[in-house]
């Protein structure tokens, strides 16, 4: 049987909360690679901060920056040539590498190239998170494209949550510091492992020939409402991006919250945002522009709250209700993404966002730290970012205004469903 335009109907593959078989696979390894990531990254400032002197950790925290901004758009081009399995697998090559040597040679001025090449394979891995969803979404004309995004996370975050625990008691059980590197690097190659074991190619043989035939950076083929989003966003980026960095030390400092505490609410809500996963990007898919616009309005408010609020009973609480809104911001941001973009440029779409959101992140990050010490009160800092980012709303606003909802497959509008 055929369908009116001569195509073949494909058989829809059998789902698991959202997911496929391959998926989920694919959702599991990324998680054993946020366990790569998470055991050592929540305490890697206190301990190099033993090692080096507080200038040399500033460069080291930028020089990772820059291997992201280098790893993001590399990433998406190589998966989109090469397709994503493969460039999964390269990613965990310099993870490996990076990890192994800062747990065996922690020195400066190696330290930031060690820790560069850790966060330039991190960078991939984070990519394939977002571009190989993108096929199944690609596959199925993006239905429920918002759902299949955060499900892919909830692994992740599972893992984030759990690892400042299996930290702590290692540490507890007298291991040092150092040797959560060494489990980090272990993970990584347990991860290239079941990649190559159990993870199969989403993005086909016939659409990486047609991505290897198109140009290499593709700037105007990723679409009118692709750049008004990125150009949307890029206040709350810029908002995002001068506090968050510094929250850890706005709760420890001003809420007077021990790091021991905040580690293991900062583990809650992580499991909480896994959680939230599947209703989150249920909600998000049934409308996607209303609920990027009011999830990132929610994200202002929460801002506010960290302002203004004390006690530990008040931290659990906001971390808790947070989570649910940042589950809609990631799945509805990501769906809308590539909502319109052919689907040989998914990968080169995502990679080109992400640095573009970092770029700004980046300067927010400075912008923060000098508000910081001409105010000497993280308190005021997140206050003056409250107003930013509720300024900020406006242009994201007008841009979701702007953007004409697409059928992935097709191109016909369906702004009437929404």
């Amino acid at each position: 049987m055929t369908t009116p335009d001569g195509l073949m109907p494909t058989i829809p593959e059998k789902k698991i909360a959202g997911l496929t078989a391959n998926l989920w696979r694919l959702a599991l390894v990324i998680g054993v690679g946020q366990f790569s990531m998470s055991i050592w990254g929540w305490q890697f400032g206190i301990f190099i901060e033993t090692i080096i002197e507080p200038w040399q950790m500033g460069l080291t925290f930028t020089a990772s920056s820059i291997a992201g901004l280098i790893g993001v758009p590399l990433s998406g081009y190589v998966s989109d040539f090469i397709g994503r399995k493969k460039t999964l697998l390269i990613a965990y090559i310099p993870m490996a590498v990076g990890l192994s040597l800062l747990f065996s040679y922690p020195v400066w001025p190696f330290l930031p190239i060690f820790y560069g090449l850790a966060q330039f394979g991190w960078s991939f891995v984070v990519i394939m998170a977002k571009a190989a969803p993108a096929d199944q979404v690609s596959k199925e004309r993006g239905k429920d494209a918002a759902k299949t995004f955060s499900m892919v996370l909830l692994p992740a975050f599972v893992v984030d949550g759990l690892s400042p625990v299996i930290a702590s008691i290692l540490l507890q059980t007298g291991y040092p510091q150092h040797v959560l590197l060494l489990v980090g690097a272990v993970g990584t190659i347990v991860a290239f492992v079941a990649s190559l074991i159990f993870v199969r190619e989403t993005l086909s043989e016939s659409i990486q020939e047609k991505a290897r035939e198109g140009p290499i950076i593709a700037i105007r083929g990723l679409g009118r409402d692709f750049w008004i989003l990125a150009g949307g966003i890029t206040g709350y980026a810029f908002s995002f991006g001068i506090t968050f960095p510094y929250l850890g030390n706005l709760i420890v400092t001003d809420w007077g919250i021990s790091a021991a505490n905040w580690g293991i609410i900062w583990g809650v809500s992580s499991l909480c945002i896994a959680g939230f996963s599947y209703y989150g990007g249920k909600v998000a898919d049934k409308k996607l522009k209303p609920a990027l616009g009011v999830s990132m309005l929610l994200n202002s408010f929460a801002i506010t709250a960290f302002a203004l609020g004390s006690g530990i009973e008040v931290l659990f609480l906001l971390n808790v209700l947070w989570a649910f809104p940042i589950v809609v911001w990631l799945s509805s941001e990501r769906a809308l993404i590539v909502q319109g973009v052919s689907e040989e440029m998914k990968g080169r779409a995502f990679s080109t966002y992400q640095i573009v959101i970092s770029s700004v992140q980046i300067v927010a990050m400075n912008f923060g730290a000098w508000i910081w010490t001409m105010t000497d009160n993280l308190r005021y800092l997140y206050l003056i970012t409250a107003a930013i980012s509720f300024v900020a709303f406006i242009p994201l606003a007008f841009a979701l205004r702007a953007i004409n909802l697409k059928d992935d497959s097709n191109q016909i509008s369906v702004e009437s469903l929404e």
